[in-house]
């Protein structure tokens, strides 16, 4: 690290961890002994270094109980506080799904079924070659088959690091948690970090309204409508945000169901009001690198400097879903409580899927696969929008995804959707209505990630004929 000194060097490393978020304001610092070791320093040059950065108010002492970080270089211009993450909340039960939801989980495995409604790649798109590589260069690494740290596999973890970097994501692989997917990751958050009794404002329509994952945490949402742009952020923050007992779930690329893409002049809107306000941000980012015509905005988490938001990516999306490994980056001290929660729950990610995935980033076999995956997302995607204006011009409108697997399709006419799903289950066809996403409008969401183009067009003349004579 060049002449710089050691008690400068460790200056500014705390200093990133600080302004980054992954240290936030009121979390308490590793003692000194603990530093002196993971720095290899006498506790002398720790010493040093601390009383640098109180000198510069970002951290204080407390007689008897330690040193904390008190101020970040935006709380240092403002009035404002960040919120804190720590709070847990009790486990909960979860109730059952939506009939149909639970009729469409039910069917999504049937070969003889048409699936229109599926969130997943498919076969087409499958990355066997890439996988298959990673398997057989793995094959010789597999030494053991243990549980592993509670974090996920450090390798893993750097090679994350280094992908997030690209999209303008400072992340310690100490701050990353790696998960079973980005559900597990929204779940540990719910029971982990918020209160019950807390409001969670959620984008309406949203995918997550098909699930009881907040609200089996004994969380309320509170729906904030979308448009063209997405989250409707005016009235967002028209609502009474009540500090401690509030938090924002958003999906700003590709939002699911309705694909909308949020602007980069409103992401910076956003976070720039929710740091007003302290209004706390699950992002939720499993698209991202699934983009079709060009790469989206960069995430909310880019422009977060107090560890606000905590960030949610997944590999289910863009690699295979049966691997379940995604990750979640947050403050350090959240990220290691929620570990400890994970490994109450299950020990940790697989071995074997966790080491794959390793070496598809860090061969770049990872990047290989997208640049594939893109050009055939965009042949699928651009044939079912031909087979839309073929077929329902006349009685729907939708919008031109720009990436992502679906197309958000809002009928003129009122329908009964509930009758439409089953109508297309008689018929073999496999769709996702809207209302189970919270929308009362008719529309459903159709997916041209994973049917062969064949299957999109008998399945949207199937539907064109039940409009017509049965619906």
């Amino acid at each position: 690290m060049g002449k710089t000194p050691l008690y400068l060097q460790i200056v500014d490393l705390i200093r990133g961890k600080i302004l980054r978020g992954e240290w936030p304001v009121g979390s308490k610092l590793p003692t000194q002994r603990e530093m002196a070791k993971q720095f290899n320093v006498n506790r002398s040059t720790v010493i040093t270094a601390i009383e640098i950065l109180k000198s510069e108010d970002l951290l204080e002492g407390k007689t008897g109980s330690g040193v904390y970080i008190v101020n970040n270089q935006w709380s240092l211009l403002t009035a404002n506080s960040p919120h804190n993450w720590n709070d847990l909340s009790e486990w909960a039960l979860y109730p059952p799904s939506d009939n149909i939801v639970q009729k469409i989980n039910e069917m999504e495995n049937r070969k003889d079924i048409i699936h229109l409604s599926k969130g997943e790649l498919g076969i087409d798109l499958f990355p066997h070659s890439e996988i298959a590589q990673a398997a057989e260069k793995v094959s010789g690494q597999l030494h053991e088959f243990g549980y592993g740290v509670g974090l996920g596999d450090i390798n893993l973890r750097i090679e994350i690091s280094k992908h997030l970097l690209k999209h303008g994501i400072h992340a310690s692989p100490t701050s990353i948690l790696i998960v079973s997917g980005a559900l597990q990751a929204l779940k540990l958050i719910s029971v982990g970090t918020l209160k019950r009794g807390s409001t969670v404002f959620i984008e309406s329509p949203s995918y997550l309204y098909s699930i009881y994952l907040f609200r089996a945490a004994g969380m309320t949402l509170k729906p904030i409508s979308t448009n063209e742009n997405g989250l409707n952020i005016e009235e967002l923050f028209q609502q009474k945000i009540k500090k401690n007992l509030s938090a924002l779930y958003v999906n700003p690329t590709y939002q699911n169901p309705t694909t909308t893409i949020m602007s980069l002049q409103n992401r910076q809107l956003l976070i720039e009001n929710c740091q007003y306000s302290q209004l706390p941000i699950i992002e939720d980012d499993i698209y991202r690198d699934l983009w079709i015509d060009e790469p989206a905005p960069t995430p909310l988490k880019t422009f977060d400097k107090q560890g606000q938001v905590l960030y949610i990516g997944s590999f289910s999306k863009t690699i295979a879903a049966g691997l379940r490994i995604g990750w979640l980056v947050g403050p350090e001290d959240v990220i290691h409580r929620l570990s400890d929660l994970r490994m109450q729950n299950d020990y940790g990610s697989s071995y074997v899927s966790q080491m794959l995935v390793k070496e598809l980033l860090s061969s770049g076999l990872y990047e290989q696969h997208l640049n594939r995956t893109r050009t055939g997302l965009k042949q699928k995607r651009d044939f079912l929008l031909h087979l839309l204006n073929q077929h329902f011009r006349d009685y729907a409108t939708w919008s031109i995804p720009t990436g992502g697997f679906f197309i958000w399709v809002t009928f003129h006419k009122k329908i009964n959707t509930r009758i439409l799903f089953k109508q297309c289950l008689s018929n073999g066809v496999l769709i996702n209505p809207g209302f189970i996403y919270n929308d009362n409008k008719p529309t459903i969401r159709f997916s041209f990630a994973y049917p062969s183009f064949d299957e999109m067009e008998k399945g949207i003349s199937t539907i064109k004929e039940l409009l017509i004579t049965h619906v």
